[in-house]
């Protein structure tokens, strides 16, 4: 699927940069985030593919431990298949929305981002295992959250015991370099698994003892119900569309590699301001030139305002910004390049300066929403 993708997307000998572009998603988001993100989808699939057995498991381990709950009074299943919709919404709203948080590149994004996903993986798997007891004697998700959440600390403390060696293993299975996505996915899938299956008789007998307070805990207010279904939708069309939009961006962008290029070498015109600017961090200069541009693809395409990073031992000495363009799909024009250049080697020392050719490295930063880049190597001195 992914090579047709780069096959349709762009030419072979752009493939190695666009599986960067392809894999701008995983790379974006911190390890914790991406391990977490698959645990818990393994916890949707095993609940729509496997429910019957893990419902089994917990009905016969309820039996033979002779939990005074009564009766089984299940849903019918119609009710039953509503209830499990509304829980993969929320499992998808709320993936999309830590998701969204972690593609932004800053420290704090980053930390809110790994806490909620702990915090998901924790309180979903407490849900998700000590709901089949009491959705045996018709308490809907609605009250079940009601109980979790009165009992939160013990409901992420039970996530938390049987996710931590999962979560363990899953980090270093994704710096397992050799392994692909799928591989990763499906290991971490049959892991999960096996945890699932040695949490279920603890999530049955924390669902009986929940079953006792069920009845002293009133139902959820029909308001509160809408209000929460309202949010909820809410946050999954928010979802929805800034990913389709950042998904459009990502297939603009990947017009640029399809363009042809033509550079009026006549126009360029470059405004030097002083060396003493480059040791303030001050704009060093303006570079403009002509630049024609060929769309032959029928897309339009898009490139907004970006910057060329350049660093010296881990430390930026200059940014470039360059002016965004846009060509309508079947069509050539003509755009002015206009680059603004800032540098600062104050902080570069006399070792670094005698070390002229080493340790050089330059970014470009394509902006895919706003404040979420696209980081391109350009270059690097230090790897071939």
């Amino acid at each position: 699927m992914k090579q047709a993708i780069l096959d349709y997307l762009f030419p072979e000998s752009w493939h190695s940069l666009s599986e960067k572009l392809y894999s701008f998603f995983f790379e974006s988001q911190s390890k914790q985030v991406l391990g977490n993100a698959i645990l818990s989808g393994s916890l949707v699939i095993a609940s729509i593919f496997l429910f019957p057995i893990k419902e089994k498991y917990s009905a016969v381990f309820e039996k033979e431990q002779g939990y005074p709950n009564g009766p089984y009074q299940e849903f019918p299943l119609w009710l039953q298949g509503i209830e499990e919709t509304r829980l993969f919404l929320f499992y998808l709203t709320a993936q999309m929305i830590i998701l969204w948080i972690g593609y932004y590149p800053y420290f704090w994004t980053e930390v809110i981002s790994v806490s909620l996903s702990y915090f998901f993986l924790f309180y979903t798997f407490g849900l998700d295992i000590i709901s089949p007891t009491l959705q045996r004697h018709r308490v809907k998700y609605s009250k079940i959250n009601k109980l979790l959440f009165r009992n939160l600390i013990c409901t992420l403390l039970f996530g938390l015991l049987f996710s931590l060696p999962a979560i363990v293993i899953s980090q270093w299975i994704l710096s397992i370099e050799t392994l692909n996505l799928l591989e990763i996915s499906i290991a971490l899938f049959i892991l999960n698994l096996f945890f699932i299956a040695i949490s279920i008789p603890a999530g049955t007998a924390i669902g009986s003892h929940l079953l006792k307070e069920n009845t002293q805990v009133i139902n959820v207010a029909t308001s509160t119900k809408i209000l929460g279904y309202l949010i909820m939708t809410l946050g999954l069309i928010s979802g929805l569309v800034f990913h389709s939009r950042l998904i459009q961006s990502m297939h603009h962008k990947s017009q640029i590699l399809k363009a042809e290029y033509a550079i009026d070498f006549d126009s360029f015109d470059f405004n030097f301001k002083s060396l003493g600017s480059m040791l303030t961090g001050d704009s060093i200069g303006d570079l403009k030139f002509n630049l024609t541009i060929d769309n032959p693809t029928e897309y339009d395409m898009a490139f907004e305002n970006s910057q060329i990073y350049i660093f010296k031992n881990s430390k930026q000495v200059s940014k470039v910004a360059i002016e965004g363009f846009s060509v309508p799909a079947g069509e050539e024009k003509e755009i002015t390049m206009k680059f603004n250049a800032k540098s600062n080697f104050s902080e570069v020392t006399l070792g670094e300066i005698s070390q002229a050719l080493d340790g050089w490295t330059m970014e470009m930063h394509i902006e895919l929403f706003p404040g979420i880049p696209f980081i391109i190597q350009l270059m690097d001195s230090d790897n071939d």
